[in-house]
Formats: structure tokens, C-alpha cells, sequence
């Protein structure tokens, strides 16, 4: 019995010496984190008038998101110290991010009351307020046009080689249709209003967008668009909304009708922190093309259409990152017009100012790239009674935006295009160079 309770004890022995023995778990990254902000917060707390303390206690709870704890601690330091033109405007921020605006705009414009505010502060706190009468007024109301001239390698779209399939049998094709280079003169208007409900986002929102484009030799391809977009918009909080929305089409080509269209479709928009802006939608219209001269069989590919995306539009620093990708889904009434598209493209603007003639100007340049996969339904008979068109496509591209006075600019753009297909009918590439004003309302 002894020697049972002792081998007992020594067992528990082993056992304690183990586990005091055993490491301590790891430090997470997120635990020093919140012990500094801790440390921080009680450090604040028993010296309430240490402003360096409390500011540093701000900046933390800002990047954490926590608002609420920000703005107690600046307006403790104006308690102590009034006249802290720094700290208003960064109260006057956060009561902006919360949706308070006329509080915010109480505070933006104490910032600037003394005569020696600083001029940066100023110039932040116009922006803050001229940002703030926009999203108080009843309306809102926006239009963008440009218009140029634009020069095609392959503004007909024809095939890299004059060697195609017809009838699944190689044909050669005549140099009339192969790829042919062009100018055309274009105007682009895109215009949008908003009537709003209420302060929290909840609006009435329509948008127009207008296309003209006159070839100067290939006037088969003259083509006009029209397309409005209407529908509430319904805000989730301070910073997502909902929009369900009806859509119109009509293009022309050739200067006749080419295809109408209608439908309707729904989006969820979101802000990421201070990041930017993050939207996705799902829209369907049913499309109905119709016969021309110059396009006898369009009327083949009339059907419904789906489109879904997701885009974004974030900045990171001096980074400003756009991107869209897609899906589309058509369904013709015949099925070699009916395909499966997926896409994806990106933009990355970079801003700058410069001063010209003494005055600065904005600059924006922004290269672009792209890819596009379409598998299509079935083979085209009249192609290739076997095989199925599947296209790749490549997108590459600069825009370049120069202010030229106040709201009016000048824009050049650069654009590579090439579609390699399983038929040489479609493989194709055009480069297209364009340059025009622009205005914004």
C-alpha cells in the first residue's frame, strides 16, 4: 500500500514538473495590439490632459474602427485646450463617416474660424463641406461628355487572315471583308440624377447613356446608342445600400435598327473602410434584333441576356485600383449565337498635379488591361458544322486625362485589342487610337 502511494505521488510530481516546464502559448500580433490600445486607454484615463496621449489613443481607435471611442477622446482634448484647429477637423471627419453631417459641418467650420488656421486645413475642410451640401441636397446631378476622333486599324472587325472556314471547308476569303482601318468622329454623354428621400441614402436614381459614332469610310458601321436605367435606391445603414432598377436599349447600326432591348436588374453597393467602393449586380434584358441591308441575318441572335459583375474601386496609399469581373450569358434563338462569356479588367489611375502657365492642372493617366473567355453553344453550319467557336481575349490600353480649364479637359486613349478563336473567321486584332475634350458637370 505504501509503495502504491508513493509511485501515486511521484507520478503527480512528473506530471507538475511537466506541465510547469511546458512553454507558455504564443503572443498573438492581435493580442499586442489590444494590449497597447489598453495601455493607451488607461494611460489617457489617468491623465486626461496629456494631449499627445489622448490623440494617440484616437489614431488607434479610428483604425479599429471604433468612432465612437475617437471622438470622446479629441473632445476631451478641447476641453483642456480649445483652440486645436487639427483636432476639429479630425472630429469633424468622424462625425462625417457616422452620417452626422451637421455636426460635422459644426466642426469643420470651427476648425477654420481663427484667422491662423492653417491653409491645408482649409483647403480639407472646403472639400468636407462642399461634399456635405451634396449629400444634404435634395438632388443630385452629374453629366460627363466627350466627344473626337478615333483611328481603327480594324474598324470593321475582319479576320487577321483572308484563309477561313465555310461550310467546314477552308475558303479564301474576299479582301473586301478582311480587315480594313478607318476614322470616325464620336460623342459620348453619360448623365445622372439621384432625387433623394430622407438623409440616410434612400433615393430615386436614373441614368443616361448616349453613343454617336460616324465612320468616315465604313458606314455600315455608323452606330447610335441610347440606354436609361431607372430605380430606388435603398441605403443598409451608413454605408450599404440595395437598387432594384429597370433598364431600356436601343442601338442602331448601319444607320438602321439593329436591336432594342429591356429588362431590369438589382445591386448591392458597400464602402470598405476608407478603402473605397466595392458593387456587384445581376441584370437580364431580353434583346430583339432585327434584319437590315447591311446585316441580313441579325435577327438570329435576338434572345435574353444575363450579365453579372463585380466591381471595385479602392485605394491603397497612392494606389487607385479599378476592376470589374464579369459573367455574361446569352441565350439566342440560335444556338451558335448563344455563348457563356466570362471577363475581367482593371484600370489603375494615377492623379497629379502640374502647373502649366503658372496655374496648376490636374492630371490622370491610367493604363488598363483585359480578359475575356467565350465558349459558344453549338457550331455554326455555315462556318463549321463541327467545330464550336470559342474566342480569347486579350485588352491592353492607356487612358490619359489632362485639365485643361477647370471642368473641361483632354482625353487620349490607346487601345490593343486581339481575339484569338478556335476559327480563323473571328481571330482578329485592331488598335485604336482616339483623342477629344471633355467636359464635367
Amino acid at each position: 500500500m505504501v509503495k502504491a502511494v508513493f509511485v501515486l505521488l511521484a507520478t503527480i510530481a512528473c506530471c507538475s514538473a511537466a506541465v510547469a516546464q511546458s512553454p507558455a502559448p504564443p503572443v498573438t500580433a492581435a493580442a499586442v495590439v489590444q494590449q497597447d490600445y489598453d495601455a493607451l486607454f488607461q494611460a489617457m484615463y489617468k491623465n486626461p490632459s496629456d494631449l499627445e496621449t489622448s490623440f494617440k489613443f484616437a489614431e488607434q481607435a479610428v483604425k479599429r474602427g471604433d468612432y465612437e471611442a475617437a471622438i470622446g477622446a479629441l473632445e476631451r482634448m478641447l476641453f483642456f485646450n480649445p483652440n486645436l484647429p487639427r483636432v476639429k477637423l479630425e472630429l469633424g471627419v468622424l462625425y462625417f463617416k457616422l452620417g452626422s453631417y451637421e455636426l460635422a459641418r459644426s466642426y469643420f467650420q470651427e476648425a477654420i474660424k481663427a484667422a491662423d488656421a492653417p491653409d491645408e486645413i482649409r483647403a480639407q475642410v472646403l472639400a468636407y463641406l462642399t461634399e456635405i451640401d451634396r449629400r444634404l441636397a435634395r438632388y443630385e446631378f452629374s453629366v460627363f461628355t466627350t466627344a473626337g476622333f478615333r483611328y481603327q486599324t480594324n474598324a470593321n472587325l475582319g479576320p487577321s487572315s483572308l484563309m477561313v472556314r465555310a461550310l467546314g471547308q477552308d475558303a479564301l476569303l474576299d479582301g473586301a471583308f478582311g480587315k480594313r482601318p478607318d476614322w470616325n468622329f464620336f460623342q459620348t454623354l453619360t448623365a445622372n440624377y439621384a432625387y433623394k428621400i430622407g438623409t440616410r441614402g434612400d433615393a430615386i436614381e436614373a441614368s443616361f447613356l448616349g453613343v454617336n459614332s460616324r465612320q468616315y469610310k465604313l458606314n455600315q458601321y455608323n452606330l447610335g446608342l441610347v440606354e436609361l436605367v431607372v430605380g430606388p435606391r435603398i441605403a443598409i445603414g451608413q454605408n450599404a445600400s440595395f437598387k432594384l432598377y429597370g433598364i431600356g436599349d436601343q442601338v442602331w447600326l448601319g444607320d438602321a435598327n439593329y436591336f432594342s432591348a429591356g429588362g431590369g436588374g438589382v445591386s448591392a453597393r458597400t464602402t470598405i473602410g476608407d478603402r473605397g467602393l466595392l458593387e456587384a449586380f445581376v441584370e437580364e434584358r431580353r434583346r430583339d434584333f432585327s434584319d437590315s441591308n447591311n446585316f441580313p441575318t441579325a435577327s438570329q441572335q435576338s434572345g435574353d441576356l444575363l450579365s453579372a459583375a463585380v466591381t471595385s474601386d479602392l485605394r491603397f496609399g497612392a494606389l487607385h485600383w479599378t476592376a470589374r469581373a464579369g459573367y455574361d450569358q446569352n441565350r439566342a434563338i440560335f444556338d451558335y449565337y448563344s455563348y457563356k462569356r466570362y471577363s475581367i479588367d482593371m484600370a489603375f489611375p494615377y492623379a497629379f498635379a502640374l502647373p502649366v502657365f503658372g496655374t496648376p492642372h490636374q492630371f490622370v493617366v491610367a493604363p488598363t488591361i483585359g480578359f475575356s473567355w467565350a465558349n459558344y453553344d453549338a457550331p455554326n453550319p455555315i462556318v463549321d458544322p463541327v467545330m464550336v467557336r470559342n474566342d480569347r481575349e486579350q485588352r491592353y490600353g492607356a487612358i490619359f486625362d489632362a485639365q485643361v480649364y477647370k471642368n473641361v479637359g483632354l482625353r487620349t486613349q490607346v487601345q490593343y485589342i486581339r481575339i484569338d478563336s478556335s476559327l480563323p473567321n473571328y481571330t482578329t486584332d485592331n488598335l485604336s487610337v482616339s483623342i477629344g475634350p471633355t467636359a464635367r458637370f
